[in-house]
């Protein structure tokens, strides 16, 4: 029979609790932390939506900082006009509206492969008929 001295015990459940309470903070930190993108997403797109007001608008600071966010501080101006390549998450959501523009409205809406989920293809069976 293996018995194990008291003091090996102690020190290993301490060693075991100090692990389990140190697992059970980084789960607690990692559940508070899993949503931190959900508001600054949802500000970009409330945002996004309102450039087209902002556009037609007739307040030229609203236009500047608008400009300045969609573009950045690095514009030029040619012929009269201002030049600029949009940052990354604008430059995807303009192809992805120029894209959805030449699309038919029920496939923006619900797509190609409709609401269900995705099957997938029948087994073929070997020797079967």
């Amino acid at each position: 029979e293996q018995d194990i001295e008291r003091e090996t015990y102690r020190a290993e459940k301490a060693k075991l609790l100090s692990e389990k309470k140190s697992l059970e903070e980084q789960k607690t930190r990692f559940e508070q932390k899993q949503n931190d993108w959900v508001e600054p997403m949802a500000n970009w797109l409330n945002y996004a939506q309102n450039l087209e007001k902002i556009a037609r608008d007739s307040d030229l600071f609203t236009k500047k900082v608008a400009t300045e966010q969609v573009f950045g501080s690095n514009l030029c101006l040619a012929s009269r006009a201002l030049r600029g390549e949009p940052q990354n998450q604008w430059a995807a959501l303009g192809a992805a509206h120029e894209m959805a523009s030449k699309m038919p409205e029920s496939q923006v809406l619900v797509g190609e492969a409709g609401l269900e989920p995705a099957t997938s293809p029948p087994f073929l069976l070997v020797g079967a008929s």
